[in-house]
């Protein structure tokens, strides 16, 4: 994949996206993990993520389900889709001829399939769902509900659709095995196998396979099953479904894969790089001030060889602004002020010379230092001598 510098999506340009985000497309208005689509790095977007099929929607389509019309994407806009019902607000496609709407998921999919009788099968007519709803064959009975479907991750059965969990057996895990989150209703269990999942992976099921060189050498295996484990990227465990490199004896979190590799976060000047392993030594995480393990992945500064940060740490939501920076020269850092002489400096905040004052003076204290607005109290401070202006406790 390239960059998309032009998408009927979107206003900016578009990046490939290497890593899984769990988030809204805002394309197609699905919550979920999304990996191999495209996301936005321009900063105040706040990295808004799309689906590979929806960062790449066209802007007019022919659709089989609307055959003989010309059907054009549109946006905001609340409609109600018609192929599956669904309520929607973001993109879509319209014809202006029958006011014919259809979603950005349904018009990925193909028309619905002739329906099958299958009496030794199920008691009611069976219909044929499309491949792009439920990943392989599926059949679905729209008289009561009953759906079988075969997913990527469990190929050897088919997974039965139950429309809650107090249906599925007493023994059955409580938590999707894919993703960890709690299974409501419905959900997709195998009997067989005690293996379980939710809607949203049954329908956005994760690859296989991982090809992320930023994150590894290799090409990384999904593991669908619980296991323990401590992700190599960022140290922390694990309980269920990662990514593996038999050839390296490599865990990782499906979060963890292709972590951004220089960021700038609120805690600290510099920019901040990802790096596999910090090596042998005590470090302690600018972030959350615990101990940093250093034969895990964290992030460090070049300028700053005593500063690291978790790489979990690093990339919360209300630390890192959302947007990448390899390959963005950084901003030279400007001194706040000039060194005149051993005594005397000239800060960009005032027009006269400041001369330091180290005789212990108690000040009054309403006086509050003019750079950092705290009160000044015993320590040395910078004071202008030609006016009255706020001394300084730089």
């Amino acid at each position: 994949m390239e960059k998309l510098e032009v998408s009927s999506v979107h206003n900016h340009p578009l990046l490939p996206l290497t890593r899984f985000v769990f988030g809204m497309c805002k394309g197609c208005d699905f919550m979920g993990y999304i990996y191999g689509g495209y996301c936005c790095n321009e900063l105040g977007c706040g990295g808004e993520v799309f689906h590979k099929e929806c960062g790449e929607a066209l802007p007019e389509i022919n659709h089989s389900s609307h055959p003989g019309h010309l059907l054009k994407l549109f946006s905001r806009e609340t409609y109600s889709c018609s192929l599956c019902g669904e309520s929607r607000f973001l993109f879509g496609y319209s014809c202006s001829i029958c006011n014919f709407k259809l979603d950005l998921d349904c018009a990925r999919r193909a028309a619905p399939l002739p329906i099958l009788s299958k009496p030794s099968v199920h008691e009611h007519p069976l219909e044929l769902c499309p491949s792009s709803k439920f990943v392989g064959d599926a059949i679905d009975c729209k008289v009561c509900g009953y759906l079988e479907a075969y997913h990527t991750s469990h190929p050897k059965h088919s997974l039965k659709y139950l429309l809650c969990e107090a249906a599925a057996p007493s023994y059955a895990d409580k938590k999707c095995i894919l993703c960890g989150n709690e299974l409501g209703k419905p959900i997709h269990h195998c009997d067989v196998c005690n293996f379980s999942i939710c809607t949203r992976c049954m329908r956005n099921p994760p690859p296989l396979g991982v090809v992320s060189l930023t994150t590894h050498d290799h090409q990384l295996h999904l593991v669908p099953r619980h296991i323990e484990f401590t992700c190599d990227a960022c140290g922390t465990t694990g309980e269920r479904s990662p990514y593996f490199c038999l050839q390296c004896n490599f865990m990782i979190h499906r979060e963890c894969i292709g972590l951004p590799r220089v960021i700038n976060i609120n805690r600290h000047n510099h920019r901040i790089s990802y790096t596999p392993s910090l090596g042998q030594g005590k470090w302690k995480c600018g972030v959350c001030r615990k101990e940093v393990n250093g034969f895990y992945g964290a992030y460090t500064c070049a300028k700053c060889p005593t500063f690291a940060v978790h790489a979990r740490c690093a990339t919360r939501n209300d630390v890192w602004d959302m947007v990448e920076r390899e390959g963005t020269p950084e901003e030279e850092e400007v001194a706040p002020y000039e060194v005149i002489d051993d005594t005397t400096i000239k800060h960009f905040s005032h027009d006269h010379n400041l001369r330091i004052n180290k005789d212990g003076e108690i000040l009054q204290e309403s006086i509050l230092c003019g750079a950092c607005a705290f009160q000044i109290c015993s320590e040395p401070f910078y004071s202008c001598e030609q006016c009255s202006s706020e001394p300084s406790c730089l």
